[in-house]
C-alpha cells in the first residue's frame, strides 16, 4: 500500500472546524493521519511540500455541461475528466443536455459505467426535469433516481409551465432529490443579446431584463414553499435574486444556490468589444449586481461556486454577437478564480473553500468531503501566491474558450489526490 506525505501546508476543513498549519498522510485510497507534527523514522513513497498552500477537502464542481455524449469532437468524457482532476477537482456533476439528452436510466447506467474506466474527477449525473427537454412532458424521474442520478435539472431550459413544476417538485420531494433550475422567463429572454443596460444600448445589442431571472425564482420559490421540496437555484447573477433568496431562508425554505466566476469578476461592459468570449446565460449583469453576487458568498446567501463549464465549437462563437453560442469552459479556472476573492474581497478562505466543497456536497446528499482520518482521500491543494496569466491554450481539455483569456490570477491548484490517487499533471 503507497503511503504519501503532505506536509507542511494549512489545512482548511469546514465540515471538521479546521484551520491549522499541519501535515496529511495518505494510506492507499484513504487518510490515514491529521497531524501538527511529523511521526520520526516514518518511510514515505511520495512526500509533497504544501508550504505556501491550502489543503482542502476535493473540490466538487456542481454544475458542468458534457460535450458528450454527441459532440466528442469538442470534449470527450475521458478528457472532461481528466482536465477537472488536473485543474483540483474531485468531483463533478454533469447537466442532462447531451445528445441524446439523459433522460432515461439506459443513458445514466452507460454513462457512469464509461466514466468510472476513465482516471479524473469522479462523475455525477443530474437527470433531465422532463423529456427531451421539451417543457412539456415530465421525464421518468424515479426510473432516473434508482438509476443514480444526484438530482434533476432541465440544463439552460427553464421549465415555464407553473403545473408541470409543481409537478416535477411534488415526485422530487417524494423521491428526496433537489431539484436544479436555471431561472430565465422565457419570453423576456426570447432572442435577446445581453444584459439590458446601457452598454447594451450603445452596442445596439437587445438587452435581456434581470427581472427575467427574478420572475421565475420568485415563482419557484412560491411552488417550493408549497410543496416541499429542495430547490437549488443555478448561477444566480442578479441583485434582486439575492433578495429573494435571503427572503426564502429566513422563511426556512430547503433553498440553496450557486453562482459562477463570471457572475464575481466581470461586468456587462466587458462586452463593449463585441467579444463573443463574454456572451454567456445569464448575461454578464451589471456592477452593482456584481457586488451583489460578492455580498451573498460572503455572507452565505449564496452556496456554492461553480464553473458553469460548457464548451462551444469555435464556429459557433466567430459569428456577429447575438448570433454566437452563449457558454465557454470553466473547470480549468475554476479553484484560482473563487480563490481571487480571498486576495481582492477579503472573503475567508474557510468560506470559499466551503463553497467549493462542503456546499455542493450537501445540497446534492453526496457525501461530505472532510479531512479526517478513514475518510476517501479526495485532497485539492492551492498554491495561495502564485501569479500567471489565463490563457485557454493552455488548457489541458481541447474546450478552450474562456471569458478570462489574459486574466490576471494569484493562485493555482498545487495538487489533487481521487480516492488517495495524484491526479494532476
Amino acid at each position: 500500500m503507497s503511503k504519501t506525505l503532505l506536509k507542511n501546508g494549512r489545512l482548511i476543513c469546514p465540515s471538521e472546524k479546521l484551520d491549522m498549519l499541519g501535515h496529511i498522510i495518505i494510506e492507499g485510497d484513504h487518510i490515514a493521519s491529521v497531524v501538527t507534527q511529523l511521526p520520526d523514522n516514518a518511510d514515505f513513497d511520495t512526500v509533497i511540500d504544501c508550504n505556501g498552500c491550502v489543503i482542502m477537502p476535493g473540490a466538487i464542481d456542481m454544475r458542468v455541461q458534457s460535450a458528450d455524449p454527441g459532440a466528442e469532437h469538442l470534449e470527450s468524457l475521458s478528457d472532461l475528466l481528466a482536465a477537472a482532476g488536473n485543474a483540483g477537482i474531485t468531483q463533478l456533476v454533469s447537466l442532462p443536455a447531451t445528445s441524446p439528452v439523459i433522460d432515461s436510466a439506459v443513458m445514466i447506467d452507460s454513462l457512469k459505467l464509461r466514466a468510472s474506466s476513465y482516471k479524473g474527477a469522479l462523475f455525477h449525473l443530474y437527470g433531465a426535469m422532463t423529456q427531451s427537454l421539451d417543457n412539456k412532458h415530465m421525464a421518468e424521474l424515479g426510473m432516473m433516481a434508482k438509476a443514480g442520478v444526484v438530482g434533476f435539472a432541465n440544463s439552460l431550459e427553464s421549465v415555464s409551465n407553473s403545473l408541470l413544476m409543481r409537478r416535477i417538485m411534488t415526485y422530487s420531494k417524494m423521491l428526496d432529490k433537489p431539484i436544479i433550475h436555471h431561472c430565465s422567463d422565457p419570453y423576456l429572454s426570447k432572442d435577446t443579446d445581453m444584459n439590458e443596460s446601457e452598454t447594451a444600448i450603445r452596442l445596439g445589442l437587445i438587452g435581456e431584463p434581470s427581472i427575467a431571472e427574478t420572475i421565475i425564482l420568485e415563482r419557484d420559490l412560491n411552488l417550493v414553499s408549497l410543496t416541499g421540496c429542495r430547490y437549488h437555484a443555478a448561477h444566480i447573477s442578479t441583485a434582486s435574486s439575492i433578495e429573494a433568496l435571503r427572503l426564502a431562508k429566513r422563511k426556512g425554505l430547503p433553498v440553496t444556490a450557486d453562482t459562477s466566476p463570471a457572475y464575481f469578476l466581470l461586468n456587462d461592459k466587458a462586452t463593449a468589444d463585441y467579444n463573443t468570449s463574454f456572451r454567456l446565460n445569464p448575461p454578464l449583469r451589471d456592477e452593482a449586481d456584481r457586488l451583489a453576487i460578492i455580498d451573498a458568498i460572503a455572507d452565505g446567501t449564496i452556496d456554492a461556486i461553480a464553473s458553469d463549464h460548457h464548451p462551444i465549437e469555435m464556429d459557433r462563437k466567430m459569428l456577429p454577437f447575438g448570433q454566437a453560442a452563449c457558454g465557454a469552459a470553466g473547470v480549468e479556472t475554476l479553484l484560482p478564480l473563487a480563490f481571487s476573492l480571498f486576495h481582492t474581497h477579503s472573503i475567508s478562505l474557510t468560506k470559499i473553500v466551503n463553497a467549493l466543497s462542503v456546499a455542493p456536497a450537501k445540497t446534492l446528499c453526496l457525501p461530505i468531503p472532510k479531512l479526517a482520518i478513514g475518510t476517501k482521500a479526495n485532497i485539492t491543494i492551492v498554491k495561495l501566491s502564485s501569479s500567471s496569466v489565463i490563457r485557454g491554450s493552455d488548457f489541458m481539455s481541447q474546450s478552450q474558450i474562456t471569458p478570462f483569456e489574459h486574466y490576471l490570477i494569484d493562485s493555482k491548484v498545487a495538487g489533487c489526490f481521487v480516492n488517495g490517487i495524484s491526479v494532476t499533471s
